[in-house]
């Protein structure tokens, strides 16, 4: 399978440019997700939290960024998926 920059010789700039946004547009939903799984992990889970370290080397983050990755709109996006609230409330 050619390398996905192969295909991108000749392409109309409209075309390039939507096949870039197409590309932020799932790097966003990536992000996303990794913020409401980091949330699930450290306020969800029972009966304890994953630790900050386990987190942080299976996200490939530091520990201090997964601390602070999530939002309360993720933990509010969670808890709409669970149908149930946090641990600590």
């Amino acid at each position: 399978m050619p390398h996905p920059l192969a295909t991108l010789d000749g392409l109309a700039p409209d075309d390039f440019l939507g096949q870039l946004a197409a590309l932020r547009s799932t790097r966003d939903q990536f992000d996303r997700d990794i913020r409401e799984y980091l949330a699930y992990a450290r306020e969800f889970t029972r009966p304890r939290p994953y630790t900050l370290a386990e987190l942080a080397e299976a996200a490939g983050m530091s520990i201090s960024g997964v601390r602070t990755a999530y939002t309360p709109a993720d933990l509010d996006a969670v808890a709409r998926a669970l149908g149930r609230a946090p641990r600590r409330q």
